[in-house]
């Protein structure tokens, strides 16, 4: 089996989430790889990247990340990352990343924008169409995903994005919100790879699962929503949701 860890939102600015420290310090052993969909801090400032990165570091194993609106405020970009990188952490900006001995994992990633889900998902109305065709940088995301996916040969294949590429997880958010929460792009790129697994974030109010139009599994693992680290697994099954209840530490 290939254990996947999955957190997002973390926005890491001063105090940190009770069960993250003592979850990460024994993660190495329940977990192969720890994924956050990005929004790792509230600001994007420096400092809140230090503090970030000597949490993380505790983890002990690869951590794959994409960068979240509250990410992308860093006027330090490339300081940013370097920080983090340190810490074990590796961005995938409409790049991959292969993990995996006895069969492959292969993860995608970009950081995805707003765009709205119509006419996949919802009414299709003309203010939404047009809303939609605005979304430049949705698409342009989806571009970035699409390349990236095409170019993985391996056994499984998961998307990492900010964003959500479907409605069903969005579920619980106010419906004037749908617009900057994800868009169908995302799904279509998805749904053409034969995708195995989606993990987003930034819903912070809506539902931990559901599926794009052509029925891939979506996990939203914002921490808002889920509470506490996700682990699933890859192997011969299918994706398998695992939650562990956690014990809030001082």
């Amino acid at each position: 089996m290939f254990r996947v860890a999955a957190i997002g939102d973390l926005h890491i600015w001063g105090p940190i989430p009770e069960f993250l420290p003592a979850e990460l310090d024994g993660l190495h052993e329940r977990a192969d790889v720890l994924v956050i969909p990005g929004d790792i801090t509230n600001n994007g400032l420096i400092t809140q990247a230090e503090r970030a990165a000597e949490l993380l570091a505790r983890a002990k194993i690869p951590i794959i990340a994409v960068f979240g609106n509250h990410d992308r405020r860093t006027l330090r970009r490339r300081r940013y990352v370097d920080i983090l990188e340190r810490a074990g952490v590796t961005f995938l900006e409409g790049t991959t990343l292969t993990l995996g001995d006895r069969f492959t994992v292969g993860f995608a990633g970009v950081g995805g924008s707003g765009g709205g889900f119509w006419p996949d998902e919802g009414p299709d109305t003309l203010a939404r169409r047009t809303s939609q065709l605005l979304a430049v940088r949705g698409r342009r995301e989806a571009a970035l995903l699409d390349a990236a996916l095409a170019s993985l040969d391996t056994d499984y294949r998961v998307v990492v994005s900010h964003v959500a590429p479907t409605l069903t997880t969005c579920v619980g958010e106010p419906s004037a919100k749908f617009f900057l929460l994800g868009n169908s792009e995302l799904a279509r790129v998805v749904d053409r790879h034969q995708v195995d697994l989606v993990l987003h974030g930034h819903s912070h109010r809506g539902f931990p699962t559901g599926r794009t139009p052509g029925g891939t599994p979506v996990m939203n693992v914002a921490k808002n929503v889920v509470r506490e680290m996700v682990y699933l697994t890859l192997g011969d099954q299918p994706p398998a949701r695992a939650w562990r209840p956690v014990e809030a530490t001082a």
